[in-house]
């Protein structure tokens, strides 16, 4: 554990705050001299700690320094106006909208397959961890707070799938119901199919002609940049899952951006009937039709769990979003004040770059291979990570503290729509996720950023 001129102090300071929690990773301490780059506001009793890094265990592994991974606890210019008065109706692929999605980098797929081991740019998992895994999900009833604890840091590709179904509560813990649950909700699924969609437009009612009318538009424009989700057989199934879930749930019905919420869950779910690593060599046309309804299923059932927990992000006028965008302002004031206060000298709404970022999970600010590794710790946070994710939000933003506060208002905002993360690796998202958790320590005792409404 590298540190500089006082570590062990810092670091003493850095186990109280966490009070005994595991953290996930390695901290190493670093100083940075650079304005805008302290972990904390001078006001804060909290340490300093410049860059926590969670440790590599492929480089930790080729340098004979390889050990036991710590694990987590339980864990447009008038965009601004336009934004307060139609936020229910935001196009995320209007380049004038709060939340341009057109104006970004294409987002390329990672080099080879997002859902395996890449050496070059998805992290390794060591051999410990990977047996840690087999040996929780080999026990006759999984032990649900100790698989949250070990995927915060990472799930290995090949269990994804089952760790993902477990940590939403679609699969039981225990072994022997898991075939009879499965069979079940597929079945379900399957009958949803033609109750709701494989019927005549004369059938629906005006809603549900908008509704799919709406679905059929967004459909084309997920991931965009990501071949994959362009083929006819991926977009079927895409407007299935979306178009039965906003019927199922008119409280909200279905909302743009929610598109993009399933993606990792199909292309997670489809990767272990594929033998190649890239998604773009996937032949989902030859896939049998039992075996992508049951995909498409899973898909669904996950999305629905997923968004129990966040719906208010999709009811009428988005209320969720609006909540943890004003909690993230706070939160981004009491990080880092100097940045907080330029953004507010330039005019710079928050609303006017991170609704997109709180409507999509940050799934469009990313290569979508790196998108797995961010749910792997979204899921493993449970019922804790709507407050996570605010806390994610502020590390993302404060990456570029720096380079921000060097900007005027126009040159901000093109940045912020259009972030250069086109050549990101697991190892960047996981120091974004590794200073939202020690932010999340140090302030859970002081949470009136998070509670005002």
């Amino acid at each position: 554990m590298g540190s500089e001129g006082g570590g062990s102090g810092a670091m003493n300071h850095v186990r109280s705050f966490l009070k005994g929690r595991h953290f996930p990773g390695t901290v190493r301490l670093s100083r940075r001299d650079k304005p805008g780059q302290q972990a904390f506001d001078s006001g804060s009793s909290s340490p300093t700690i410049a860059s926590v890094h969670m440790r590599n265990e492929s480089r930790d592994s080729a340098a004979g320094s390889l050990d036991d991974e710590g694990t987590a606890g339980t864990t447009g210019l008038q965009g601004a106006e336009r934004c307060a008065d139609g936020i229910g109706r935001m196009d995320l692929n209007d380049v004038g909208s709060c939340s341009p999605s057109s104006a970004r980098s294409p987002m390329t797929p990672a080099v080879g397959s997002p859902f395996r081991s890449s050496t070059s740019d998805l992290r390794s998992m060591s051999d410990t961890r990977v047996k840690k895994f087999h040996k929780l999900l080999g026990e006759q009833v999984v032990d649900l707070d100790a698989l949250r604890e070990l995927a915060w840091s990472g799930i290995p590709a090949d269990l994804r799938p089952v760790c993902w179904q477990l940590l939403l509560g679609y699969l039981p813990p225990n072994r022997e119901r898991r075939e009879q649950i499965l069979q079940r909700k597929r079945r379900e699924y399957r009958d949803m199919v033609p109750e709701f969609y494989d019927i005549a437009n004369s059938e629906r009612s005006e809603d549900e002609l908008g509704a799919l009318r709406q679905v059929a538009v967004d459909v084309p424009r997920t991931a965009p940049g990501v071949a994959f989700f362009s083929r006819p057989a991926v977009q079927k199934s895409l407007e299935r899952i979306l178009y039965i879930w906003g019927i199922r749930h008119p409280a909200s019905g279905y909302v743009q951006g929610i598109n993009d919420l399933v993606t990792p869950f199909l292309a997670v779910f489809l990767s272990p009937h594929f033998e190649s690593e890239g998604m773009e060599e996937w032949g989902v046309d030859e896939l049998a039709q039992e075996v992508m309804t049951a995909v498409e299923a899973d898909s669904y059932w996950c999305l629905c769990k997923l968004l129990d927990g966040i719906q208010d992000h999709y009811t009428y006028a988005q209320p969720g979003i609006q909540r943890s965008i004003f909690h993230l302002k706070e939160l981004v004031r009491r990080i880092d004040e100097p940045v907080a206060q330029h953004l507010d000298n330039e005019g710079l709404e928050f609303l006017q770059f991170a609704f997109r970022w709180v409507n999509c999970l940050l799934i469009r600010e990313l290569p979508f291979g790196l998108a797995t590794r961010l749910w792997d710790t979204y899921l493993a946070e449970g019922s804790r990570m709507r407050d996570f994710l605010i806390y994610v939000f502020a590390a993302f933003l404060l990456s570029w503290s720096a380079e921000l506060k060097a900007m005027e208002f126009q040159e901000m905002i093109l940045f912020l729509q259009k972030l250069p993360t086109a050549n990101w690796s697991e190892k960047d998202v996981e120091v974004v996720l590794s200073r939202a958790y020690m932010w999340r320590a140090s302030f859970d005792d002081a949470r009136s950023h998070l509670t005002q409404s």
